[in-house]
């Protein structure tokens, strides 16, 4: 049992470094391409980033910018900056540069993947960098892996104007690492230790970032440790699989910061493709995993095509795989857990619900034995609240819901953001009576599981008025026997028509264009007068995911 300070003032780092040096090095903290770093090793670059960050002239209260992958250099980073204080700022990888330039706030250094430098390039040259260190995927590999792989070296490309201020990692260890000054910083309330960005919620089409405090982190953990006493999940001696980047916090916490706490170790790799996702799942074997369903139905896939011929791929060795992000329907998580049970895992496919709000999860349906499920409903169950967590459903005029009633998902828990940074007035409008106003639609059955539908800004309005929600709608196209998948989306144009995106079932009878009549006599006696669904797209396989396994939303919304 780990033995906690009753001192209540901890930074993340230092309630995280208990758990780290508890294990007593008896299990590595991480493997990255092949290299094991043990637990002594991952606190003592933690330290070394510390002091870089120090002698960078970085103090508390200081932000600092964070892009990248999951490099272990990217969470020694993240915490050494919470070590001594100073604001770790991650954003999404995905926002454009035109968003990035509203969302660097007040970083005065920052440390970007060499691979992605390029990308942002505009917004590094800005005069309030003072160092731009830039940091290679294969630093930490070890040899001859190394050699053999091509590190980018972005530094050679930068015009002799801005060159100065852009440093290698090692050089930066060089030229700042033997700061000897004091490295540890108390834990300030009301203070963001992590800024993380949402991307489900968003402001004006940018979305939202969100501080979190030590605080809020830590009760997290605390949280995580009470639902452990259920089946121990999180178990001394067992692995987990990261391929998610750190500014997806509710991955970054269940498959790095829990296990690192718990004495698991924590398999990485930086590159986001579904293909190297089922081939490391498959090669490293890891007891906790969780990616979105995009990434579980592609992994899915492979093993069908292995039973097909004539292999029986052994999934025995999972604990505690989660669909999180994002999920999918019914009938495709049902024959995904046909497949686990045929395939020997003593676990189902656990959904779950959470939020960077939250710093992690929310719900999550989980039974450390046997595969009892409910693909009764359109949405599939993201299970109960989680410990330190309450749900409850709300109507548009703030009455709080029975069972079985739909309405906005709004969640109270001790592991709440402090609110949206430099945006005081989302933060008022989605944090009110120590409620998170979710913008979420969903509903709880009697025996308080959650069902989520989807974004309440997903809807049209008919000639009367009446919101119809576009998921409501793909669901409805699920119906359909030829339908495998769905998502209905308005296509960017001044009318914004609506587009139904429908992936089909494999080896069909029927021609596209008699589907496609079908389907619209559907839709004409289920939408209301004056809408209608202006193109039908078919596709074959799967909808297309971006490079966090989401659907990928924004592909499906140009012409």
């Amino acid at each position: 049992m780990i033995e906690e300070k009753k001192d209540t003032n901890l930074t993340l780092w230092q309630f995280l470094e208990q758990g780290i040096l508890a294990d007593n090095n008896r299990h590595d903290a991480l493997v990255y391409f092949g290299r094991r770093i043990s637990r002594q090793t991952f606190v003592e670059q933690v330290h070394l980033w510390a002091r870089v960050i120090k002698g960078m002239g970085l103090k508390e209260g200081d932000e600092l910018l964070l892009f990248g992958p999951s490099l272990p250099e990217f969470i020694y980073i993240m915490l050494a900056a919470d070590m001594t204080g100073v604001t770790a700022n991650l954003p999404n990888l995905m926002v454009s540069p035109e968003a990035l330039d509203m969302m660097v706030g007040k970083s005065r250094v920052a440390f970007v993947f060499d691979g992605m430098e390029q990308m942002i390039r505009h917004t590094l040259q800005r005069a309030q960098f003072e160092y731009v260190v830039v940091v290679s995927a294969t630093r930490t590999m070890g040899y001859p892996l190394k050699l053999v792989a091509s590190p980018l070296n972005g530094i050679k490309y930068f015009s002799s104007r801005h060159r100065a201020k852009y440093l290698t990692a090692d050089a930066a260890i060089h030229r700042f690492g033997q700061y000897e000054g004091p490295l540890e910083a108390a834990a300030v309330k009301g203070k963001a230790a992590f800024i993380f960005c949402s991307s489900g919620t968003s402001s004006k089409g940018v979305a939202s970032q969100i501080g979190m405090s030590d605080e809020a982190m830590i009760a997290m953990f605390r949280n995580a440790l009470a639902f452990n006493e259920n089946g121990n999940p999180f178990c001394e001696g067992t692995t987990s699989y990261c391929q998610l980047p750190p500014f997806v916090c509710t991955g970054f916490f269940v498959l790095v910061l829990a296990p690192l706490f718990r004495g698991m170790t924590v398999y990485l790799d930086p590159r986001p493709d579904v293909k190297q996702f089922t081939k490391n799942i498959l090669a490293f074997r890891p007891q906790v995993v969780l990616t979105p369903g995009g990434n579980w139905i592609h992994f899915i896939q492979h093993i069908d095509q292995l039973i097909q011929r004539g292999q029986r791929p052994d999934l025995s060795f999972f604990r505690f795989p989660v669909m999180g992000g994002e999920g999918c329907t019914p009938q495709a998580l049902r024959h995904m857990n046909e497949v686990f049970e045929a395939c020997g895992s003593p676990v189902a496919l656990t959904s779950g619900y959470g939020l960077s709000e939250t710093f992690s999860v929310c719900t999550v349906d989980y039974e450390p034995t046997g595969f009892d499920k409910d693909y009764s409903r359109p949405v599939v169950c993201v299970g109960p609240p989680f410990p330190g967590v309450t749900v409850g459903i709300f109507d548009d005029n703030g009455k709080q819901l029975g069972p079985n009633q739909r309405g906005e998902i709004r969640i109270k828990t001790n592991a709440l953001t402090m609110g949206y940074v430099y945006n005081p007035e989302l933060t008022q409008e989605r944090l009110q009576d120590g409620w998170l106003h979710t913008q979420d639609l969903g509903e709880l059955d009697k025996d308080g599981k959650l069902f989520v539908y989807g974004r309440m800004a997903q809807y049209v309005e008919s000639q009367s008025g009446e919101k119809v929600y576009l998921f409501d709608i793909a669901n409805k196209l699920r119906e359909d026997t030829a339908v495998k998948e769905a998502l209905v989306c308005r296509v960017e144009t001044g009318k914004q028509p609506l587009v139904a995106n429908i992936v089909l079932n494999d080896h069909l009878p029927q021609t596209e264009q008699e589907i496609r009549r079908r389907l619209e006599s559907m839709m004409a006696s289920y939408l209301p007068a004056g809408l209608h669904i202006d193109d039908y797209r078919f596709e074959h396989g799967h909808l297309r995911i971006n490079i966090v396994g989401k659907i990928n939303r924004h592909s499906y919304r140009q012409l």
